[in-house]
């Protein structure tokens, strides 16, 4: 059987001969996320754990001589550059991507641990420059202030900061915050026009941090090589980076190195996310007192939930799309009504004022509702709160307000609505994370024929629509799936 071709990320960075960090970091990165890595050299250093000793930069022939080579053969899925020693390497590498659309990872060196520099007033020009092509530019606050030549200190200066680099062509930035004086958190913020929130990670005090910038940049480059939205690989870059310093080792008498560990699959390692600062830290949604919901209909009347509640279904929603003013308050009184008298978990979709007002038991929400709903009432009221998401962003959206279970999908195409689909792969990988702390959902294009294969990834509960109410004999279908997906507590 053939296998899958990796798909090809170019690093383009300095030899550290001690392996800690530069290009022996990002080659190890690449290869350790599925990717195929190929090399384009800006320099070789002499350097240990503790100090670099020499540096020699390629000549611009040979620079240019590597990256002609690749991009005239190999199909590039992503570049990273980290270290650029010369303007002779930054004028062959803007011309050479001028022409060409690939997503670029940008890591600004302009010093080493050391404290060894390799800035300059025309270095600086340059990183300006290659902004217009950059798909994710990754500084860290020292370097923000010296390509910006601004103070740094407060979080309007880094969401300020962001936005320059914005306006100088960036498409994305991720500021990296690990230079700020906090004892618990790290902060780094995003910005991509359309998301600019804060990632908060536990600070963890461990000298095995070599590395990790070089690293953060290439494991961005490897998670959109395989078509991951940089939103999304920033995440899951941020999760490998903690699981990396987690597992870190030291090998001489410096500081230590990241530990490359794959894909990261510990929830621990991956940061809470919010628009601003000061809402990190919200109080849990009330849990549904199991992580096995079981069979999960959704339904659009009355009707349809009262018939099912009475074959023994214990937890539904009510999706109204068609309903207004008093009929629809009449619906969502009457099945609150129906989930009371049968003890079920019956959740209102999107009108979370009325299941305040008739103290439904849950609400549940798309990504979108969650913009204008006010979750603290959701909250306050006492209901549960379920949370819809269909990528690495959404779910871990959705985790950092703790919700009583969160949603997974589509996990195959669907009828009732046009959206991307997640697949089985994602949808494994994604449960094996969250049900660490979770109760999860699979939902979309899901039926008898295929329900088993979504169970076997470990989600806790299904959610179904038409496979039930377009059948001819729903009864038949609801217990049969009752039977495949009977809840354990």
């Amino acid at each position: 059987m053939a296998h899958k071709k990796p798909p090809i990320v170019c690093a383009i960075s300095a030899s550290d001969s001690s392996g800690h960090a530069g290009h022996q970091c990002d080659l190890r990165v690449i290869q350790d996320l599925n990717c195929h890595a190929t090399s384009v050299l800006s320099g070789i250093t002499a350097q240990n754990s503790q100090s670099i000793t020499a540096v020699e930069a390629s000549r611009k022939e040979t620079f240019l001589a590597q990256l002609d080579a690749l991009l005239t053969d190999l199909p590039i899925a992503a570049i990273k550059t980290g270290l650029i020693l010369s303007v002779e390497q930054f004028d062959a590498l803007i011309e050479k991507l001028s022409f060409r659309k690939l997503p670029l990872i940008v890591d600004p060196v302009l010093s080493a641990t050391s404290g060894r520099t390799f800035d300059s007033p025309q270095i600086t020009e340059r990183y300006r420059q290659l902004l217009s092509l950059t798909d994710l530019f990754t500084p860290n606050i020292p370097e923000a202030q010296q390509l910006l030549n601004a103070s740094i200190i407060s979080d309007d200066d880094i969401i300020s900061a962001a936005e320059s680099f914005r306006q100088l062509g960036a498409q994305a930035v991720l500021i990296k915050g690990g230079h700020r004086d906090t004892e618990n958190f790290v902060y780094d913020y995003f910005d991509d026009g359309t998301h600019q929130l804060w990632l908060r990670q536990q600070r963890q005090h461990s000298n095995n941090t070599r590395g990790t910038g070089c690293a953060l940049a290439s494991a961005v480059a490897s998670f959109m090589a395989q078509s991951k939205a940089t939103v999304d690989a920033v995440i899951l870059a941020s999760a490998y980076i903690q699981q990396g310093i987690r597992h870190g080792f030291a090998l001489g008498k410096g500081n230590g190195l990241l530990s490359n560990e794959g894909w990261p699959q510990q929830l621990q390692d991956y940061p809470l996310i919010a628009s601003a600062r000061d809402q990190f830290d919200r109080c849990e949604f009330p849990s549904c007192d199991t992580k096995t919901l079981g069979l999960y209909p959704i339904v659009d009347s009355v009707e349809w939930l009262q018939r099912l509640l009475k074959l023994g279904v214990t937890t539904l929603q009510l999706r109204v799309k068609n309903l207004s003013g008093d009929q629809l308050e009449t619906a969502i009184r009457d099945s609150v009504v129906l989930g009371n008298r049968y003890k079920a978990r019956v959740f209102i979709n999107d009108h979370w004022q009325l299941a305040i007002k008739h103290q439904a038991y849950g609400v549940h929400l798309g990504q979108e509702d969650m913009n204008h709903a006010s979750l603290e009432a959701i909250q306050n009221a006492g209901l549960h709160l379920g949370l819809s998401s269909h990528s690495e962003y959404e779910w871990i959206r959705a985790a950092s307000v703790r919700p009583s279970y969160i949603a997974m999908g589509s996990v195959f195409t669907t009828k009732t609505k046009t959206v991307k689909t997640i697949g089985l792969d994602n949808l494994q990988r994604w449960t094996h994370v969250l049900n660490q702390e979770f109760t999860t959902v699979a939902i979309g294009g899901i039926t008898e024929d295929n329900i088993d294969k979504v169970m076997s990834s470990g989600v806790g509960s299904c959610a179904v629509i038409s496979t039930i109410t377009a059948s001819d004999d729903y009864q038949a279908v609801t217990l049969r799936l009752m039977q495949k997906l009977e809840p354990r507590t």
